[in-house]
């Protein structure tokens, strides 16, 4: 992957649409079709949640892998490249930390 400024956006501009797609998802969700809370957390909504979150996550780490194994001799490819790993891997964290309640939480509380 070469390195390119756009990188330096890509990662948590994706991030933040994962982000308000998920919760924006789950206020839909839960105002058409709420699940039981007696279901406890295994849902089909926490399902889909995990599952989106699992993707995303995937897809970030892959982003951040493939640019952390740029090499190149120019400075400014080289910190456009290590920027862009360091926020592709911030991107993946913070999928997965977010959605990370969604093991554990009943949806629609």
């Amino acid at each position: 992957m070469k390195p390119h400024a756009l990188h330096l956006v890509v990662g948590l501009t994706a991030w933040f649409a994962w982000f308000c797609a998920t919760y924006g998802g789950l206020a839909v969700a839960c105002a058409i079709a709420p699940p039981s809370p007696a279901q406890g957390a295994w849902t089909w909504l926490n399902i889909a949640v995990l599952l989106l979150a699992a993707a995303c996550t995937v897809a970030f780490a892959f982003a951040a892998w493939s640019t952390s194994r740029v090499v190149t001799k120019e400075a400014r490819r080289r910190f456009i490249a290590r920027a862009a790993t360091a926020l592709y891997a911030t991107a993946a964290l913070s999928t997965a930390l977010v959605a990370l309640p969604a093991v554990v939480m009943t949806p629609c509380m």
